[in-house]
C-alpha cells in the first residue's frame, strides 16, 4: 500500500466538488500529505472554503455539466487520479429534481475525459440513499431499492463510474457515505440545525427520536476517500461511523454541550411514513480493504461543529 505522506511519490489528483463539505476537507488531506490537486471550480476560489489552499492547488474553470469546459485543461494538468465529489441537489425537494439525472451522465464523461487525460484511478462519493428503506446493519451487498431520484442517480452513477472504468482500465472505488456531518456543514441538516436551535435557547421540534442512527465526521470521510485512493481497493465501500446511536441520545449530547437548560421538544413531530428507525454501516470491507478506521468520537466532532459554527460568525450561536 502506497501512503499518501510518502514524500518521493506524490500523485495528481483532480477533485470536482473540491470546494463543497466533503471536497474541500479532503482537498485539504491531499494537499497537507504532499500530493499535487487541482480542482474544478465554476467562479473564484477566493469564495470558497478552499482559499487558505489556493497558493498550492491547480484550479481548472468549468462545469461538471459541460464536458468541453474543463476537457483540455484536464489534459493538461494530466492527473493520475481524480476524487468526484461534485454531485447538483443534495437537499430538500432537488433530491427529485429530474435534473439528478444530469448527475449520471456527467460523471460518466469526467471518467471518460480523466481516462483520456491518463488517470489510472477514480474515486467516487455515493450516499446511503442508494439502498433505500433498509433497516439494520447495512453491507454492501445488501439489495439497492432507492426511493428518491437521488438515490437512484447515485446508484447509476456509481455503476457507470465503475463500468466506465473497468472499460478503460483504471481502478475505481465508489464510497457510499453514511449521514455525514461537521465543521463545515451548512444549512439545513439536521446537526447545525440542532445546534442553532439550542443556541439560540429554542425547543426544537423533533419525533421521539427512537431511531438508532449514523453520524459520519466528515474528516473521517475524508481520511476514507484518501484510503481508498491509497490503496489497492475497488468496487463499492461503506464509509460510516461504525457506532451507531440512538437519535435521542445524540440530540442530547449536543444539547448539554450548547445549552443544558433546554428540553428537546421529543414526540412534537410524528414519524414520516417511510421513516427508517435504525441506520447503521457495515465498514468491514473498507477497513479489511484499506485499514482505514473513524477516528473521531461523536462527541468531539459535535464540540468541533459548535466551534466551526463559532468562529465562521454564525450570529444564532452567539
Amino acid at each position: 500500500m502506497r501512503a499518501a505522506s510518502a514524500g518521493p511519490d506524490p500523485l495528481r489528483v483532480f477533485l470536482t466538488g473540491g470546494s463543497g463539505f466533503l471536497g474541500a476537507e479532503t482537498t485539504r488531506r491531499l494537499v497537507e500529505a504532499g500530493n499535487e490537486c487541482a480542482v474544478l471550480l465554476r467562479g473564484e476560489i477566493a469564495a470558497t472554503r478552499l482559499a487558505p489552499l489556493a497558493a498550492r492547488l491547480h484550479i481548472i474553470s468549468g462545469d461538471l455539466f459541460a464536458p468541453e469546459s474543463y476537457r483540455a485543461a484536464l489534459t493538461r494538468f494530466a492527473p493520475e487520479a481524480i476524487i468526484h465529489c461534485g454531485w447538483r441537489g443534495v437537499a430538500g425537494a432537488d433530491r427529485n429534481d429530474l435534473g439528478q439525472l444530469d448527475n449520471i451522465v456527467a460523471t460518466g464523461r469526467l471518467v471518460d475525459a480523466a481516462a483520456e487525460a491518463g488517470a489510472r484511478i477514480a474515486i467516487g462519493v455515493g450516499s446511503q440513499a442508494e439502498y433505500g428503506l433498509l433497516s439494520g446493519r447495512v453491507g454492501e451487498d445488501a439489495p439497492t431499492e432507492p426511493t428518491t431520484l437521488y438515490g437512484v442517480s447515485k446508484l447509476a452513477a456509481g455503476r457507470a463510474l465503475l463500468t466506465i472504468a473497468a472499460e478503460r482500465g483504471l481502478r475505481a472505488a465508489w464510497g457510499r457515505v453514511f449521514s455525514l456531518y461537521g465543521p463545515g456543514e451548512a444549512r439545513p441538516w439536521l446537526v447545525p440545525s440542532l445546534i442553532r436551535a439550542f443556541a439560540a435557547g429554542r425547543s426544537p421540534d423533533l419525533t421521539a427520536c427512537e431511531q438508532i442512527w449514523e453520524f459520519t465526521h466528515v474528516g473521517d470521510a475524508a481520511a476514507a476517500l484518501v484510503a481508498l485512493l491509497d490503496s489497492d481497493a475497488s468496487g463499492v465501500f461503506n464509509i460510516g461511523s461504525g457506532e451507531p446511536i440512538a437519535l435521542r441520545d445524540a440530540v442530547l449530547m449536543l444539547r448539554d454541550l450548547v445549552a443544558p437548560g433546554i428540553e428537546p421538544g421529543f414526540g412534537r413531530t410524528p414519524y414520516r411514513p417511510d421513516q427508517i428507525m435504525h441506520l447503521e454501516a457495515d465498514i468491514s470491507r473498507i477497513q479489511r480493504a484499506t485499514g482505514w478506521r473513524p477516528a473521531v468520537p461523536l462527541a468531539r466532532g459535535f464540540a468541533e461543529t459548535i466551534d466551526w459554527l463559532q468562529s465562521a460568525g454564525d450570529a444564532e450561536i452567539h
